[in-house]
């Protein structure tokens, strides 16, 4: 890693104590607000420069702090997703799973909050984190986390390809398939889902 300059590493460590604190990546504005920096654009060019010299990495449109710099353990639990309809995607960090015994983990794997009951037949309940492996395609049959329309909704269903496009389907008879036409500029899949971790606290019918 190239060297970073004093601000470069008061921004950075601001950066780590936030998640270690909070579990959370902070906003330019609260980086900005803690080292007295009152334009985000300032905070955003010092974000760049740590990205470029390896202390910051991107994960597809995530930002996360390389793994050999952060004092937590654990892959980055970045949002919600709906196991019904789909819900406001989230991108931002909440936490992290402590995963290090799951076979397969690595850089490219993250965790979403699932929200609903579409997957319960699948094993996936409410509450649960479903941890994905991050993909821009999947093989029908796959579980996935998917994104929808303008707003990026995201939710969670077992993925197949269609003649016509792809079909995203429930593992709930209450609940229908989302139908997305081929070619539909909105649609995107986040990953594979590689592993359901279920907290005590979660709730169930």
């Amino acid at each position: 890693m190239k060297d970073l300059t004093e601000r470069q590493r008061e921004v950075l460590e601001v950066i780590i104590s936030s998640i270690e604190a909070t579990g959370r990546f902070p906003s330019y504005r609260d980086i900005g607000r803690e080292l007295g920096m009152s334009s985000p654009a300032t905070v955003s060019q010092h974000i760049e420069a740590l990205a470029a010299k390896g202390a910051l990495r991107r994960d597809g449109e995530l930002l996360l702090v390389d793994e050999a710099l952060r004092r937590d353990r654990g892959i980055p639990i970045v949002g919600r997703v709906a196991a019904g309809a789909p819900i406001m995607a989230v991108e931002h960090l909440e936490g992290t799973l402590n995963l290090d015994r799951l076979k397969g983990r690595g850089r490219a794997h993250y965790a979403v909050r699932v929200e609903g009951e579409s997957m319960v037949e699948a094993g996936i309940y409410d509450g649960d984190f479903a941890v994905v492996r991050h993909q821009p395609t999947a093989e029908s049959g796959e579980t996935v986390v998917a994104y929808l329309g303008e707003d990026q909704e995201a939710t969670v269903k077992v993925f197949y390809k269609r003649g016509w496009g792809y079909e995203l389907q429930p593992r709930n008879k209450e609940y229908e398939a989302i139908k997305v036409k081929k070619g539909d500029p909105h649609f995107r899949l986040g990953g594979k889902v590689t592993a359901v971790v279920r907290k005590l606290s979660s709730k169930r019918k």
